[in-house]
């Protein structure tokens, strides 16, 4: 039998959850028989991981269209690297006689147009939720048009697309977690209260907000300590420095601390009390929360996109608005403060989320899907 050859492109090369969710997905369809060769922007982690699965790697700027482009000369850049990338992945699509394209995020155009050019399928598996109704208008039918199968990551995804993709098969397919036989309970080792968050530092993931909430929350629970796991995107550093400027500013150094990028945060969920996500801009489907539930850690989020999915409307964790400091601040002091409250959701959550987010139903809906 021959081996059906796919091309994978991914627009990041980190290990956050789209990240993990595309290595799921390419090791399902290695051990499905296909013949993978992966397509990403930059160099990073994914390298090792993908050289050591001896998969065929190709390092590309195919103009990834992230938020900051969106400007005048941004605009122009990304449709030179956009074009400028399609003439190479055609010659490679043809020469390495490619069945099928997976673009794994809406945020990658020129995997889909080559495609399109060579009359192969072209599936899409979108992750994100962007509110710009201008790029929606724009993005959408041209998303529509390069695709020939959609995977949705969760509810919220699926209804924010749905209107743009009249004529294209949509998939549901939640992420799948690979849930320990046994719960890891979390072990406090500090008379501080610890609240983790976990994201990388980008404005919609809500982080303004966060100290914005500390601040507050601080005046009446000085012994709140609030850890921030994450590094930012090339070309987002100026946002760090914002960040961190701001907590300089409050004067709450002591209590807000910045530790970057950790690949295992199993230690810092079993050592914190809190998972909080303060995300003000829709989030699909954010995978912190799944490791969280692991953890028998309470989760805080706000009531954004796949939180509420995932938490089950607030079952399994305290859901807070992202546009009402002052009343998110009460909901907060109100559950830290109830630890029976604490236990019956973060009980529920793990097992809403075994139920519904297991790497068996993930793995049998990828199969299914990429079959003809």
């Amino acid at each position: 039998m021959i081996k059906k050859k796919i091309a994978v492109f991914h627009s990041s090369n980190d290990l956050y959850g789209a990240s993990k969710i595309m290595l799921q997905v390419v090791d399902i369809l290695v051990k499905e028989g296909y013949e993978i060769h992966v397509f990403l922007t930059y160099s990073g982690p994914l390298n090792e991981i993908l050289e050591a699965k001896k998969i065929k790697l190709n390092i590309l700027n195919f103009g990834i269209l992230r938020k900051k482009y969106f400007n005048f000369f941004g605009i122009i850049n990304r449709v030179f690297k956009i074009t400028s990338s399609i003439g190479i992945i055609n010659k490679y699509l043809q020469s390495h006689k490619i069945d099928l394209v997976y673009t794994s995020t809406s945020l990658v155009l020129a995997g889909a147009v080559s495609a399109k050019l060579n009359k192969i399928p072209n599936y899409f598996h979108i992750h994100e939720m962007p509110n710009n109704k201008i790029y929606l208008k724009i993005m959408g039918p041209i998303l529509s048009c390069l695709s020939s199968k959609v995977i949705v990551v969760s509810k919220s995804v699926e209804v924010h697309w749905k209107k743009y993709f009249k004529n294209t098969t949509i998939s549901l397919i939640y992420n799948g977690i690979n849930f320990k036989s046994n719960k890891i309970d979390a072990k406090i080792k500090s008379n501080d209260i610890k609240i983790l968050t976990v994201a990388r530092l980008i404005p919609l993931k809500g982080h303004v907000y966060l100290i914005n909430l500390a601040r507050k929350l601080l005046i009446k629970h000085p012994n709140l300590m609030f850890l921030i796991i994450g590094d930012t995107f090339k070309g987002y550093e100026g946002y760090e420095k914002k960040l961190k400027k701001l907590v300089n500013d409050y004067g709450l150094n002591d209590n807000i601390i910045f530790k970057g990028f950790k690949s295992d945060i199993s230690k810092y969920l079993e050592s914190s009390n809190f998972l909080l996500h303060p995300s003000i801009d829709p989030d699909s489907l954010p995978t912190v929360l799944f490791e969280a539930a692991q953890s028998l850690l309470p989760i805080i989020a706000t009531n954004r996109g796949g939180a509420a999915e995932i938490l089950d409307n607030g079952k399994g964790g305290l859901l807070i608005p992202h546009d009402n400091l002052d009343l998110a601040v009460k909901l907060i002091e109100v559950y830290i403060s109830n630890s029976d409250l604490q236990k019956e959701k973060k009980e529920y959550a793990y097992t809403y989320m075994l139920s519904n987010f297991s790497e068996q139903n993930f793995n049998e809906n990828i199969i299914k899907f990429f079959k003809p």
